[in-house]
């Protein structure tokens, strides 16, 4: 106990020391804090807009693409994945991930078709 008396005595030293030097007032203190508070409040707004936000990184790289993603609600989406020449339509959500259909993938500049091709797979 002693210990931690000794320490926060010594903090309390060390902070009236520091706040009464002749050259800094309140001001300059408080104007450091608010700085600090506003560089914080942006790395964390950068992190939720990177987060929130499909910025393409990433993608179209490797044996496995994202060519779509609808969210349907704010834990459930619909993605279109391209893996080894097929594309799947897959559900996403906090139950689990579940294939929705399949469809042989198009070459990158054909135009879609008129009816979809999504093949259902059988419920047995």
């Amino acid at each position: 106990m002693k210990g931690a008396a000794a320490v926060v005595l010594s903090t309390v030293l060390v902070a009236e020391t520091a706040f009464a030097a002749p050259n800094v007032a309140m001001t300059d203190l408080s104007g450091v804090i608010l700085s600090l508070v506003l560089v914080v409040g942006f790395i964390f707004a950068a992190a939720w807009v990177v987060r929130r936000m499909p910025l393409g990184l990433g993608r179209g790289n490797g044996p496995l693409k994202v060519l779509a993603a609808l969210p349907l609600g704010p834990r459930e989406r619909l993605v279109l994945v391209e893996a080894r020449g097929e594309e799947l339509l897959i559900a996403v959500s906090p139950a689990g991930v579940f294939n929705v259909g399949t469809a042989p993938a198009r070459p990158s500049g054909a135009r879609p078709a008129a009816e979809p091709a999504f093949v259902l797979p059988d419920p047995t």
